[in-house]
């Protein structure tokens, strides 16, 4: 990822996680609002950091992997035989779908430590030329 798209997100980041913070007084389950706010505070870590980069990379990986296996089974429990309405609605094969799509690269990224090469808009997490260094040193 491009310097400036580190900076812009980990500053929005930040900000996000000062409006969590700002708005987890008023709600009725404020260690929700703490547990995001803390969520975004790794983000920019992650975003800011050099040195701590590859734990909160890491982090970032296991906590999008663990939420999507949370969502399939939600929705295994909610029940397996509701009509399938499309892709906008919650339905076990969209949270497969998601678990496929985004919660195996993340996996990925919790143990390997960088983004696999098949996954969705790897090029963009990879890099193309700036990165092909530091991708042979990971291998």
């Amino acid at each position: 990822m491009s310097r400036g798209a580190r900076w812009t997100l980990g500053t929005f980041s930040l900000l996000f996680s000062g409006i969590f913070v700002i708005s987890g007084s008023r709600s009725p389950r404020p260690w929700v609002v703490w547990i995001c706010a803390a969520f975004c505070v790794v983000i920019a870590i992650a975003c800011f950091s050099s040195i701590a980069r590859g734990p909160a990379v890491r982090v970032i990986g296991a906590v999008v992997f663990l939420l999507y296996c949370g969502y399939l089974v939600f929705e295994f429990r909610v029940g397996l035989w509701r009509p399938y309405v499309g892709s906008g609605s919650e339905h076990w094969i969209n949270a497969l779908r998601g678990l496929f799509v985004y919660g195996l690269p993340g996996l990925y990224v919790a143990v390997r430590g960088f983004y696999p090469p098949w996954g969705l808009r790897a090029e963009v997490f990879r890099g193309t030329r700036a990165n092909a260094a530091d991708d042979d040193r990971h291998r």
